[in-house]
């Protein structure tokens, strides 16, 4: 049975920004999850943006949150998708609905009470953070010591915060165990995205990139941790880019450049025209291919490229290097890529990859 996945965008959209350099003339192919960093990269104006998702739910709520900016006045839009108080949100529902396409329509008719709780919180993911810090943050930290972590002022003082009083025995047991693979695959994602997954210890990597991310990334301005912590976001000057006051009349005036498709990410670029998208915004859609569709995905994306496209992707668990097949079509800034992970405030991620297209003669040959 479908379901929505992700509620918000969990990659960090600074950085993708920084990694992609739209401009003016560029057309964008972004994966669609949450929709948020499809909407950041409407920021950096480019002509047109295809937003793409084989999830028809994930459509729907990207396609729901798209009508609420055009339509809605600033105020009302953070308080409709619940980033603030709002006890109107199915009276507004009532005035978009038929903006909606048929099909959203249909299903969020039929689901008022995510409607009525914000739907930015209504993804299995989202979900998870919930019971997480519903069941097992009072078991580790009260209150007032995550507001200790959130309200941090340097490094220094993250780091001695998260060694002398965060990173204590129950924080780590507890930690592993919940996002362990077993439950991370049963309640928080879905047990076929760990298909590619090796190492059994998904709990011990995360607490390690969890305890660097805790102790060498801003806290003040990161909002992930944030919201997993404490289930809101507190100054939306600092949220996600869409949702701060400053872009919400730009992302109105260019909203519509957005394009929604509901396809795999393959027949998706099956029906591109070859030479037309110059930047992709890929997500971690890579994650749950096998070694022969990656092959087969990057054929696709080799054939619509312009010469330099830029690609930008992130892997969880299963690391991605470019197929021998193309080498001599894609290349890899490893540089960037290092030195924009230093900086990634969803620092769960194993990998922020950069790669560029060439476009040679010489034909592409895929094993």
């Amino acid at each position: 049975m479908a379901t929505i996945h992700y509620a918000q965008c969990w990659e960090d959209p600074e950085i993708l920004r920084k990694a992609l350099e739209i401009g003016p003339e560029d057309e964008v192919l972004s994966i669609v999850s949450g929709g948020d960093n499809t909407f950041a990269l409407l920021l950096d104006n480019p002509r047109a943006v295809t937003a793409v998702d084989a999830n028809p739910l994930q459509i729907f709520l990207v396609e729901l949150k798209m009508r609420v900016i055009q339509h809605l006045d600033y105020d009302d839009f953070v308080g409709f998708v619940g980033a603030r108080a709002c006890s109107v949100r199915n009276q507004l529902y009532l005035r978009l609905r038929q903006t909606l396409s048929p099909g959203a329509r249909q299903y969020w008719d039929g689901h008022p009470g995510i409607i009525g709780r914000g739907i930015i919180h209504c993804g299995k993911f989202e979900r998870y953070f919930a019971a997480f810090r519903q069941f097992v943050m009072p078991l580790i930290h009260g209150s007032s010591t995550i507001f200790r972590l959130l309200s941090a002022s340097s490094l220094e003082e993250q780091q001695r915060f998260h060694d002398e009083v965060w990173n204590n025995r129950r924080w780590r047991w507890l930690f592993q165990v919940f996002f362990g693979k077993l439950l991370l695959g049963r309640l928080g994602r879905d047990p076929s995205f760990f298909r590619y997954v090796k190492d059994r210890k998904i709990g011990d990597i995360l607490l390690d990139r969890v305890s660097r991310g805790l102790t060498q990334v801003p806290i003040p301005d990161n909002y992930f941790v944030e919201y997993i912590l404490t289930g809101r976001y507190w100054n939306l000057d600092t949220a996600h880019p869409y949702l701060r006051p400053a872009n919400f009349q730009i992302l109105k005036d260019r909203i519509d450049r957005i394009r929604l498709v509901c396809s795999n990410l393959e027949d998706c670029l099956q029906t591109v025209r070859p030479g037309a998208i110059s930047k992709f915004n890929l997500s971690d859609v890579f994650e749950y291919m096998s070694d022969k569709d990656l092959a087969r995905n990057l054929q696709q994306i080799h054939r619509v490229s312009r010469e330099q496209a830029i690609l930008a992707f992130w892997t969880l668990f299963v690391p991605r290097d470019i197929p021998s097949g193309l080498k001599g079509q894609f290349e890899s800034d490893r540089s960037a890529s290092d030195r924009l992970q230093s900086s990634d405030r969803a620092f769960f991620y194993g990998n922020f990859c950069i790669w560029h297209v060439c476009h040679q003669a010489v034909p592409i040959c895929v094993s």
